[in-house]
């Protein structure tokens, strides 16, 4: 799917909007709510979000994967890396530069559209040369005022049919085994949490490049006949609220 700056919004399927509400759903009607209880929560919900002045922007960009692959292959192919492995800087055209890279990514997207978005969310930053350098190893999607839609909507949908699956299954599978983890701490001051966010993010960075490096070694490519193909991977995401007694009452 090319990359377009004036690309339509993006509509969400029928199945997806199913995948993402099938967990709640559960829970609710585990937690004793009826469904009309349940449906004038979710009504209340929805128009406080829709009267809010103070949510994010939320911008359409398509597919997240291209920007991905974009970013993954700057951090490792050698064409666009200097002697020590780290990410060249890029000129817009050339041989070796932006552009050349999106196409020999995917060809279908629109390098100048791609910068744009990198740029717009600090993934990338312009030079006083007119260079770029990659200033971020995963696709960052937030910016001060707007947020990239697709890529939250797809990963609520990973979160949520992770979740769906885990509760819908009675019986070990041939199926990889789908789990959820968590850390927290109910004891920790606002610098702390600072702190632990940075460290966290640093951290989380280090293992999922590990991760992806697996992932990239054990690829398989498209012409060696392997008739099934599965999507696999891993998602995380911080926690920051305020303090809540550790019981069973949520």
């Amino acid at each position: 799917m090319p990359v377009d700056e004036r690309r339509r919004r993006t509509t969400m399927h029928r199945r997806r909007v199913r995948s993402l509400l099938d967990p709640i759903a559960a829970f609710l009607h585990a937690g004793g709510l009826t469904k009309k209880e349940c449906l004038a929560a979710f009504s209340a919900a929805l128009d406080a979000f829709q009267t809010s002045t103070e949510n994010r922007r939320m911008d359409h960009i398509g597919h997240p994967t291209p920007y991905a692959d974009i970013i993954a292959a700057w951090t490792r192919d050698e064409r666009f890396v200097d002697a020590s492995g780290s990410p060249r800087v890029l000129s817009v055209s050339g041989r070796n530069g932006f552009t050349s890279l999106v196409k020999k990514i995917s060809p279908r997207v629109n390098a100048k559209a791609a910068l744009s978005v990198l740029t717009r969310y600090r993934n990338v930053r312009r030079l006083q040369d007119g260079r770029y350098r990659l200033t971020n190893p995963f696709f960052y999607t937030n910016s001060d005022k707007a947020t990239a839609f697709e890529p939250i909507a797809f990963f609520l949908s990973d979160a949520c049919s992770t979740l769906a699956r885990i509760l819908k299954r009675r019986e070990r599978t041939l199926q990889p085994e789908r789990f959820w983890r968590k850390v927290e701490s109910f004891y920790v001051s606002d610098a702390t949490a600072k702190k632990f966010a940075a460290f966290a993010r640093d951290r989380s960075y280090l293992f999922l490049e590990e991760l992806d490096d697996w992932l990239e070694a054990n690829r398989v490519a498209p012409t060696d006949g392997v008739r099934k193909r599965r999507r696999v991977g891993l998602g995380l995401f911080s926690i920051y609220s305020d303090y809540e007694n550790a019981s069973t009452k949520r």
